[in-house]
């Protein structure tokens, strides 16, 4: 009967032994998660077989206190090639805007911007043409912070300079 007792006992103290190794292991990861260095999303542009990482701009914390600030991408994009982005989920799972900056066929420059809610718009094509050369486009994540005309001030800006 003294072999049994024993037994439960060295079980129990193995179990306990267990239970401190995995909470220590979990504050442990805990800890590295919380203090990881968090990084603005990039998104991907390709055009003509070339492809670009394209960090933000502009890249501030929802109420604009804090901000980054980077430099604008440049991709060649020949009249008639389109341009893909590939979008993180970041950026596709919140409403965002899209401005794109085209030249008409008289050298007029043509402002398009363009609404998206949140969901599965992870890839998008804009197009470039002899009557519409693109020029610029610029995604933008609108913060909580209202400009006077009630527009909401974007607190992320990608932008990729084309021509």
């Amino acid at each position: 009967m003294t072999m049994q007792t024993r037994t439960k006992k060295i079980v129990a103290l193995a179990a306990v032994g267990l239970l401190v190794v995995v909470i220590a292991f979990a504050a442990v990861i805990t800890m590295l998660v919380r203090g990881a260095e968090s990084h603005p999303p990039t998104l991907t542009a390709y055009s003509h077989g070339e492809t670009v990482d394209v960090p933000p701009l502009q890249y501030c914390n929802l109420s604009l206190d804090e901000c980054d600030q980077g430099s604008v991408t440049e991709l060649e994009v020949p009249v008639g090639s389109p341009l893909q982005l590939s979008l993180p989920k970041d950026i596709s799972a919140a409403p965002w805007r899209m401005i794109i900056q085209y030249q008409d066929a008289n050298g007029n420059e043509v402002l398009e911007q363009r609404s998206y809610e949140s969901g599965p718009n992870s890839a998008i094509t804009i197009e470039s043409t002899d009557d519409r050369q693109l020029l610029v486009v610029e995604l933008q994540l609108p913060s909580s912070v209202i400009d006077e005309e009630g527009r909401s001030i974007a607190h992320a800006i990608w932008s990729i300079q084309t021509a």
